[in-house]
């Protein structure tokens, strides 16, 4: 095991070798207070598995899996205080499916579709009061079809036909 040092002398990370190689589980720490920053796996020197951060209040900041280094799945970050602020999924290290946003007291923000990192499905974003701001849908990354934009009190601002990333209409 392989063990270093924050320049105050608190342990910043160990962690095995094999060939070189970073292997097996792996820990990371906060310099001022010692605290676990993230731990989560590697194989042939590729992060695997699951991971986790952590806030330096010990407070989970995100998790998530590894393929041969690169995300996949579902990966989820949290806010300083504990709610959570992001759901992404990955394909092959790339966002691919839904995503949401969320703020520090648990409203949402706003949801999106990607298809292999590119806006692709529908998209919906919200006000701060909670009441849906704008929606529509997106082909190849440009907006497509009918977008709708909505004022904070829920009453529709503007509606209109997009095509291939332009007003129409």
């Amino acid at each position: 095991e392989w063990l270093s040092y924050h320049e105050n002398g608190q342990l910043y990370s160990k962690g095995n070798y094999e060939d070189g190689e970073l292997d097996g589980l792996s820990e990371k720490y906060y310099s001022d207070n010692g605290q676990l920053s993230s731990k989560g796996n590697f194989k042939n020197g590729e992060e695997e598995g699951l991971w986790v951060s952590y806030y330096p209040n010990g407070q989970l900041g995100a998790k998530g899996n590894f393929i041969n280094g690169k995300k996949e799945g579902l990966w989820e970050t949290y806010h300083d205080n504990g709610q959570l602020e992001n759901k992404n999924n990955f394909q092959d290290g790339i966002f691919h499916g839904l995503q949401e946003v969320y703020d520090k007291n648990g409203q949402l923000l706003g949801r999106e579709v990607f298809k292999l990192g590119t806006l692709d499905g529908l998209s919906e974003y919200y006000h701060d009061n909670g009441q849906l701001m704008s929606k529509g849908s997106y082909k190849n990354g440009k907006k497509v079809g009918i977008w709708e934009y909505y004022h904070d009190n829920g009453q529709l601002r503007t509606k209109g036909l997009v095509i291939n990333g332009n007003q129409e209409g």
